[in-house]
């Protein structure tokens, strides 16, 4: 190889490992600081007929609000309800929040889904539940995260 190619291939190859190794230090700096964004598994309920499917949308991001897509499906219950006007959050000491919005589907049909809203909690928690009342005459169906790191 001509010696006025190599120069210019080393600089490049020097450069690229450079470039390399800033975004490993990057990585490593962010790996002992909290999750950007920690993702929360979807939970299901199956009673009565109705299947409900609950997944947090924003556990962790510091929002004003804490958001969870909802899923309802049957095939003979009417689900003709508010979500909101039946769900609670409830923090590790068994305070509970009422929902302060639901953005989804109106009432009726075989299959709903949506964003149920919640206020934050007043006070620091280690874990939420969701809960919803009365549907399809199941008292509570509750699901549960836990916001410490296993």
């Amino acid at each position: 190889m001509k010696q006025w190619l190599v120069i210019p291939l080393l600089l490049a190859i020097s450069a690229l490992i450079a470039a390399c190794g800033s975004a490993t230090a990057a990585t490593e700096t962010s790996g002992n600081a909290a999750p950007a964004s920690v993702s929360y598994d979807t939970q299901s309920n199956s009673e009565k007929a109705v299947t409900v499917e609950v997944t947090p949308l924003n556990l962790t991001d510091g929002g004003t609000s804490l958001d969870f897509g909802v899923a309802f499906d049957t095939h003979s219950v009417a689900l003709d309800f508010d979500p909101a006007a039946i769900s609670v959050l409830r923090d590790d000491q068994g305070r509970e929040y009422p929902a302060i919005g639901w953005d989804g589907d109106g009432p009726g049909g075989h299959h709903r889904s949506g964003t149920l809203r919640f206020k934050v909690p007043d006070y620091a928690t280690t874990s939420v539940e969701v809960v919803l009342k009365g549907v399809a005459g199941v008292p509570e169906r509750v699901f549960h995260w836990s916001l410490m790191e296993s």
